[in-house]
């Protein structure tokens, strides 16, 4: 099974793809993605807060400290086994 995800803008070209794909005799679900609307469950708000948590106690580095701290390990690594 191919999972083909598509984003409308235009209400109306909803229910134009659903008669295309009826025609073509291809099943298909579709999802409406409402974000404001949508809530969080529990599980995710307890990982949120986890993650405000670990900003809050400076246990997170900015991306630019990481990738420098990446690439100089890489290059520690290349002086030590030669490539």
């Amino acid at each position: 099974m191919t999972t083909i995800k598509i984003e409308i803008e235009q209400d109306n070209d909803v229910s134009l793809l659903k008669k295309v794909l009826t025609e073509l005799g291809f099943k298909f679900i579709l999802e409406n993605e409402d974000l404001e609307s949508s809530e969080l469950s529990e599980r995710e708000m307890i990982g949120i807060n986890a993650g405000l948590q670990d900003v809050q106690e400076g246990r997170v580095f900015s991306h630019e400290y990481a990738k420098s701290r990446i690439e100089d390990k890489i290059s520690q690594l290349r002086v030590k086994y030669g490539s």
